[in-house]
């Protein structure tokens, strides 16, 4: 079970990818969305995609548009210090965290994604937004992105 990471901050990057694999999931990280883009990843789908929002080249929320169009069902989680620069409604993302990220929240994110990747999402909506950080985004309305 895999999980992407696209932060331009190499630390960070590299410590996600250790906390996500001392849960028990692979995880491969990328400097920026266009080296995520060009590994032709974004056409198949993973656990989840992590990606910060404030990047050189394509923002987060760019990156989230355009994985969408080949691959409408891939899951996310935005990742970011400035949770209201350059929101866009559009890029829905199952998960927003506000950075610092504490660990325990990352685990708990990446295992709810699993199991909604694995059996479902029927049930987990409201669990998954108890654990977002939609105030600090601003968001008042988010609904799960695989809802119908």
């Amino acid at each position: 079970m895999d999980i992407d990471i696209i932060d331009d901050d190499n630390d960070l990057r590299e410590l996600y990818q250790e906390i996500i694999e001392t849960g028990g999931f692979n995880a491969k990280g990328y400097a920026c969305a266009e080296d995520y883009i060009k590994s032709q990843k974004c056409t198949s789908s993973s656990i989840a995609v992590i990606t910060d929002v404030c990047m050189p080249g394509k923002s987060g929320y760019e990156l989230i548009n355009e994985v969408k169009k080949n691959n409408p069902k891939q899951r996310f989680v935005v990742i970011t210090g400035t949770p209201q620069k350059g929101y866009i409604k559009e890029a829905r993302a199952c998960f927003y965290v506000q950075k610092p990220v504490k660990m325990d929240k990352l685990i708990d994110v990446i295992t709810l994604l699993s199991l909604c990747s694995l059996a479902g999402n029927s049930d987990l909506p409201p669990a998954c937004k108890l654990i977002s950080d939609l105030d600090s985004f601003g968001i008042c309305d988010w609904k799960c992105p695989h809802q119908n």
